[in-house]
């Protein structure tokens, strides 16, 4: 008996998705917030996916933009933004101090509850928001079957 295959909606602006575990279908639709989500959590959770360097650019330059997607995406019941990289790439791809690169990490948690997590690879980071949207689903069916 072979496993359903677990389904993954992509934002069609995701330039280059990270490649996925086997099992997993990527579907292209148009997402208002986040690069990742699945059928069931349309709506209430969402991913944001980036790599070091543009997360070096989204700290600086781009940050009012950044802070409008994390506004927007608190009406989510769960969120979070997957890095491709590790957090010393954020400081060593730009100028950025590396105390400012945790501060920022800190104030995105500490204000919206959107956890940074770092993939390390682009396939570490396909595993994770894989893994992440899973887990989700089940939290989310479970929290649902509860208050029945």
């Amino acid at each position: 008996m072979t496993a359903a295959p677990f389904v993954i909606f992509c934002d069609t602006r995701e330039k280059q998705p990270p490649p996925f575990p086997t099992g997993v279908v990527l579907v292209r639709v148009t997402m208002a917030e986040g690069d990742y989500t699945t059928e069931r959590l349309q709506g209430v959770a969402a991913i944001e996916r980036s790599r070091a360097g543009e997360l070096a650019g989204k700290m600086t330059y781009a940050r009012e933009r950044v802070d409008d997607e994390v506004r927007r995406l608190m009406n989510y019941w769960r969120r979070c933004l997957v890095v491709e990289g590790e957090i010393g790439e954020v400081s060593r791809s730009s100028a950025i101090h590396p105390n400012s690169v945790i501060g920022s990490i800190a104030s995105w948690y500490a204000r919206s509850d959107m956890p940074v997590l770092f993939a390390g690879t682009a396939q570490g980071a396909g595993r994770l928001i894989a893994g992440v949207l899973k887990r989700w689903e089940e939290r989310l069916a479970a929290e649902g079957s509860a208050g029945k």
